[in-house]
């Protein structure tokens, strides 16, 4: 049940931070506690620690990326609803490059964002990039959109919620 609230919870946070305007928010409400959503305070390290993990991804960089990811990581697919550990989820993404050849995403459009309360409490940077490969058995190109919400804690990755194309392979 929690998965089903999170992934409804992440699908409709794009566009309350956009719609809320939340830069301009004034630190603290009337009741004295922080508004919902506030800019993240370590939005630079948070977009590079992002970074770095989709550049282990494309270079099956594994015992890196097994570095960089917090010892209770978790990665929601929301287009299966399936929940990963972090050894489920390197086991996922060896599957692919035994069938994808140059494997890449392109450069991450980032935004990030600290939730103050409720659920999706801590930081959050969202992810827009396109996933592409080269199929290794019928050499025909992928290419499709690949969203994610990335939350971190103590510089490193907690969770993963992905959203993108049903793809062929």
């Amino acid at each position: 049940m929690t998965n089903i609230k999170n992934s409804l919870a992440l699908a409709f946070l794009p566009g309350y931070l956009y719609s809320s305007k939340y830069e301009e928010q004034v630190r603290k409400n009337v009741e004295g506690r922080n508004p919902p959503v506030t800019k993240n305070p370590k939005e630079h390290s948070d977009q590079e620690l992002i970074k770095k993990y989709l550049k282990g991804l494309q270079l099956e960089s594994y015992d890196y990326i097994k570095e960089i990811i917090h010892p209770d990581f978790k990665c929601i697919n929301t287009n299966t609803d399936s929940i990963h550990d972090s050894i489920e989820e390197i086991s996922h993404w060896k599957s692919k490059h035994n069938h994808l050849n140059h494997l890449s995403f392109s450069e991450p459009k980032l935004t990030s964002v600290r939730v103050n309360r409720g659920i999706l409490k801590g930081d959050w940077t969202l992810v827009w990039t396109t996933f592409s490969a080269l199929d290794s058995k019928t050499l025909k190109s992928i290419a499709y959109e690949y969203h994610m919400a990335i939350k971190t804690e103590g510089n490193k990755i907690l969770e993963i919620q992905t959203w993108h194309e049903v793809e062929d392979v």
